[in-house]
């Protein structure tokens, strides 16, 4: 289970009893499982099978945008997205043949809305070239990003790792212009959760995804605010010239289904669906092939 691989730290004083059940409340009752792990301000660990305990700080946001964004939580969809970039899947033969290699060594990559780093920090640490870590430019949330990168990152990382500030679908400033179309992986997990956002990222997809062949978007979410609410960004990228070449569902005990818009009518029960995620690949479109004409000779 998912919840198994993140831990708070052991902590410097005796903790309380309310404390100590308060985070193992996903443990306990595995029927009403929790999405967000911690709390604003504190400390949590992810505990890696291939890179070991990585400590990532949470941040305190200041104001309310900022703490509507939610990056104040690690989310079970960055769990899974960093399991599936650093190895940690017990199944991995199984997710290649759904998503193709989900390997980052020698590649450039880019993660929208990234929380508290951690799955751009594993594609760091699992061979990346060059990692941008970037979320809504609020100075508290990417000074917390840096914070966990410097953390957990070795002082001389074979990757160039950065963090940048970026409001989706705003691509005029000039990051945005001089790294268009340079990424060849994009990370995103837990961005679906505002449908009216869904165009700007989608565009910020579209415009910093390599436009090489093998070039792919990783996008995992989980459903804890309705199928409903993600099932229509699905369509949004096709609208920018991007395509889903490969889409299913994972919970988070590693079974896997089929991906549908609707389960149950649309009356499918909150509390079994918090257990879901959908998971992702997507690439630019390909152009549409065109049939040569025919020459003609006239008789």
């Amino acid at each position: 289970m998912l919840s198994s691989l993140v831990r708070l730290p052991v902590p410097t004083e005796p903790a309380c009893i309310e404390d100590i059940f308060s985070s193992a409340l996903g443990t306990l009752f595995t029927d009403d499982l929790l999405n967000q792990h911690g709390d604003p301000g504190s400390s949590i660990i992810y505990k890696s099978k291939a890179f070991g305990d990585l400590e990532l700080q949470l941040v305190d946001p200041r104001g309310e945008d900022a703490r509507r964004l939610f990056a104040q939580y690690l989310w079970n969809s960055s769990v899974l997205m960093a399991e599936l970039i650093g190895g940690g899947t017990t199944d991995g033969q199984a997710m290649k043949a759904r998503g193709g290699s989900w390997s980052v060594t020698g590649e450039t990559a880019m993660e929208l809305g990234a929380g508290t780093g951690l799955a751009g920090i594993v594609a760091a640490l699992a061979g990346a070239d060059e990692v941008v870590l970037s979320d809504y430019p609020a100075l508290e949330i990417l000074a917390n990003i840096r914070t966990n990168v410097n953390r957990n990152i070795p002082q001389a990382p074979s990757a160039k790792v950065t963090v940048e500030g970026h409001e989706w679908g705003i691509l005029t400033d000039p990051f945005s212009v001089s790294h268009k179309h340079a990424y060849t992986r994009i990370i995103a997990a837990d961005c679906l959760w505002m449908p009216w956002q869904h165009l700007s990222l989608a565009e910020s997809i579209c415009h910093f995804l390599s436009d090489t062949q093998d070039a792919r978007a990783w996008v995992i979410a989980a459903f804890h605010t309705g199928r409903a609410t993600l099932a229509p960004f699905f369509d949004t990228v096709v609208e920018v010239g991007l395509e889903v070449e490969d889409i299913w569902e994972r919970d988070v005990d590693g079974h896997e289904r089929t991906w549908t818009r609707e389960r149950d009518g649309g009356s499918e029960d909150a509390t079994g669906r918090k257990r879901w995620m959908v998971i992702a690949v997507l690439r630019h479109a390909k152009p549409p092939s065109i049939e040569p004409t025919p020459i003609t000779t006239a008789p």
